[in-house]
């Protein structure tokens, strides 16, 4: 399975499973975990009913219905990391919160839900109204942590009913930084390594994030995420997303415009 980084695509840190090694502490258990959820929800009479247990890039994890969604349990820390509301999910069609009262709403969620998000630097990296089709639209808006201009695995994603001003779906991850800050690759350096991934681009403009991820099970890389534009050849579009080990300069992964 190809791993897709956070910067390009980041519910699936959640929402795609994929083997993994177990975790180094010992596990908290169901009936724990049952109680972080119901501690999240606000409520001790919910209908939660454990479900499995998924084993991801980022962890091991407890999965309770609620009726109304799931709740992801981090079974070392009982922190809930991934929540989804589907009872939420109505009056997609219609637009009555504006911008700036979307976020606002997602912010103060994030700030209940997230143990500490006021006092670190949480950068927002996307805020999008975005489109479902026939199926209506949501607001999302995504914060990374940034230390030293670094994002961090850090992560708070929160969606909201424009309608309704509902919540959606919630991701909050938080994890220790394990490895080196300080890249031994350049930014321009890194551009050149990403060029050479498509011979022949001439390059318009290139965007770079110095980031933390997770290239595979519990090890944390720090990578140049580069998205390249190149002029279009015969219509088509060049370039698309390099990731570069920002300390060894290989290629992790290319993912070109289609």
């Amino acid at each position: 399975m190809k791993w897709i980084p956070v910067t390009a695509i980041i519910c699936l840190i959640i929402a795609v499973s994929i083997t993994s090694v177990a975790g180094t502490g010992t596990a908290i258990g169901v009936d724990t975990a049952k109680k972080e959820v119901q501690d999240f929800l606000n409520t001790q009479d919910a209908a939660i009913e454990y479900q499995k247990t998924e084993h991801l890039n980022l962890g091991n994890y407890y999965v309770f219905g609620t009726g109304e969604g799931q709740i992801y349990v981090n079974d070392q820390t009982g922190a809930v990391e991934r929540a989804t509301f589907d009872s939420a999910r109505k009056d997609f069609h219609e637009i009555r919160l504006d911008r700036a009262a979307a976020e606002a709403a997602a912010r103060a969620y994030a700030e209940e839900k997230y143990d500490g998000f006021a006092g670190k630097s949480m950068r927002l990296i996307g805020s999008n109204l975005v489109s479902h089709g026939d199926a209506g639209s949501e607001y999302s808006y995504i914060w990374r942590e940034e230390i030293k201009g670094v994002l961090t695995p850090n992560t708070v994603v929160v969606n909201l009913n424009p309608s309704t001003g509902e919540i959606v779906s919630y991701i909050g991850i938080q994890r220790e930084i394990k490895c080196p800050l300080e890249p031994k690759f350049s930014r321009d350096e890194a551009l050149k390594i990403a060029a050479g991934q498509f011979p022949g681009i001439r390059v318009t403009s290139a965007t770079t994030d110095l980031s933390v991820e997770y290239t595979r099970p519990d090890a944390q890389t720090l990578t140049w995420v580069i998205t390249m534009r190149g002029e279009p050849e015969d219509h088509v579009l060049q370039g698309g997303l390099v990731v570069v080990d920002a300390q060894t300069g290989e290629v992790l992964m290319v993912s070109p415009y289609l």
